[in-house]
């Protein structure tokens, strides 16, 4: 329904919510109540999922910064970053129903409102502007603005004039001042995060109705390894954690069980949900070695009949999880490029590498697949028939577009070829390079050759540990390193060359 790409802000809430709900389902659950209902009600009982956050606080942290995750956020998630707080709640339905009959387009099946505040009117006004260019319909009413998103039934947004955005189901109404209400012990449970940057809480005890359907679900469903933790659930009263950033970043959970006994069951159930994560993780692999890393953090003990479980996220793992975000940016970029060459050819039964008729080829084939990547604003000042570096369009050619690369020199280029079609593509598009990424570009929109030699030279030059990123024809993405045979990488950039790939 939404291309995550252009319209994350929605997306990410959206998803925080799922996940939270998802969590819940996988860690809590009560036996003992009848479901009566599915889905958004008419008149929604008390939240019993809370979440609170200072996202200016932590944007500013150094575990931000490491992860750069500021450059992969659209327009209206950046203001949304900025905000001084943001708190949430998600009121359950009382049957797993609600959760497996959802449809394409339906309302999520659950109530929630998340509520964003800002310091200044500045930033509100940017986000009125975000979302009226988002919104299928915008409604005035008293001091509030009203903002519908096309194809999205169930739940609208709004701006308050105490500068406030607020994502809400239907069900819950905006009333100016007031928060939708949770149950005693999830806002008690809320409350002792609230010095933390962020924080969450669970009351499982509410949640009895929606756990006993899944548990009761889950034991003619679920796979016996995942059956044999059914009847943990019943020893659960709740969970909460929160957020940590200095001196150190860390988790902190808390899950407050039935009775002694039980918080003893459920802590050697978590030791030994670890020890197996740890005993799994065999490869060398970046995301194996991050979930090693996480796990050799964490740090359980009870106490009474609470569980206390923290995971302690060191400056190592941020540095091994900045890399891995930004290769898969970096993959992701080659994704959305292929795509491009893709539209491209359906609108225009060719690709995109040769100017047509009228065209400079002193452009970059860069410049033709901008509508085709939500840019068509910068694509139609340009003068097709002028070089980059003319009067027309030198200004233009110095706006970064992230997708092509860094705006430093390096960045993504397609590989040399008398390729027009896909007819020419004899070897296949699965076996046939496009694109490289980090290869050497210098001005984005500069019609400038990368040739197969210089694809091997480069290849050639990767030291041990190093990965180049392709994209094939096909559209297909793969990272490679100087394990890959030469002869076999000199294979895949030939479009016509009947070798036999086995890569």
């Amino acid at each position: 329904m939404y291309k995550l790409w252009s319209k994350s802000t929605v997306v990410g809430i959206k998803f925080l919510i799922r996940s939270t709900t998802i969590v819940t389902l996988l860690m809590t659950g009560l036996s003992g109540a009848t479901p009566v209902a599915t889905g958004q009600s008419d008149d929604p009982g008390p939240a019993n999922i809370a979440f609170h956050a200072e996202p200016s606080r932590i944007r500013d942290s150094n575990v931000f910064k490491a992860l750069q995750i500021d450059q992969q956020l659209d327009p209206m998630s950046k203001l949304m970053w900025q905000a001084a707080s943001m708190k949430g709640v998600v009121a359950l339905p009382d049957s797993m129903d609600a959760f497996l009959e959802v449809g394409p387009g339906d309302p999520p099946p659950f109530d929630f409102q998340v509520e964003f505040e800002f310091k200044t009117d500045k930033l509100v006004e940017s986000v009125k502007e975000q979302l009226s260019q988002i919104s299928a319909e915008v409604e005035e009413e008293g001091d509030v603005t009203y903002y519908y998103l096309p194809g999205a039934e169930g739940f609208f947004m709004a701006v308050t004039k105490d500068r406030k955005m607020v994502f809400s189901s239907e069900t819950f109404p905006l009333e100016p001042g007031k928060f939708p209400k949770m149950t005693s012990a999830a806002e008690s449970l809320l409350k002792q995060t609230a010095k933390s940057p962020a924080g969450a809480a669970i009351d499982i005890k509410s949640s009895a109705p929606l756990i006993d359907s899944v548990v009761e679900f889950g034991r003619d469903n679920f796979p016996p390894p995942v059956k044999a933790y059914l009847d943990l659930p019943e020893k659960l009263n709740s969970v909460r954690a929160d957020l940590t950033l200095v001196p150190q970043t860390e988790v902190k959970a808390v899950i407050d069980c039935v009775d002694e006994e039980a918080a003893k069951v459920v802590l050697e159930t978590v030791d030994g949900l670890v020890a197996m994560g740890k005993l799994s993780m065999n490869g060398n692999d970046p995301d194996s070695q991050i979930q090693k890393k996480l796990l050799a953090g964490i740090k359980t003990k009870s106490e009474g009949k609470q569980v206390l479980v923290t995971m302690l996220i060191s400056p190592e793992v941020f540095a091994k999880m900045r890399e891995q975000a930004v290769e898969v940016q970096e993959m992701n970029n080659v994704k959305q490029v292929a795509l491009s060459m893709h539209n491209y050819y359906e609108a225009n039964r060719r690709f995109p590498f040769q100017p047509g008729p009228g065209e400079s080829d002193e452009l970059s084939w860069r410049v033709r697949v901008l509508p085709y990547l939500d840019q068509s604003a910068l694509y139609e000042q340009f003068d097709l028939s002028q070089g980059w570096d003319s009067e027309a369009n030198r200004t233009l050619s110095e706006v970064v577009v992230p997708v092509f690369g860094d705006g430093k020199g390096k960045g993504l280029q397609w590989v040399q070829s008398d390729v027009q079609d896909f007819t020419d593509l004899t070897d296949g598009s699965s076996n046939t390079i496009a694109f490289i990424y980090n290869a050497h570009v210098g001005n984005w929109a500069e019609n400038k050759p990368f040739t197969s030699e210089d694809a091997v030279n480069m290849f050639k030059a990767l030291k041990p540990g190093e990965k180049m990123i392709i994209g094939r024809y096909d559209g297909s993405v793969q990272r490679i390193d100087n394990t890959m045979k030469l002869e076999t990488f000199e294979a895949l950039l030939t479009p016509a060359g009947g070798e036999v790939i086995n890569d």
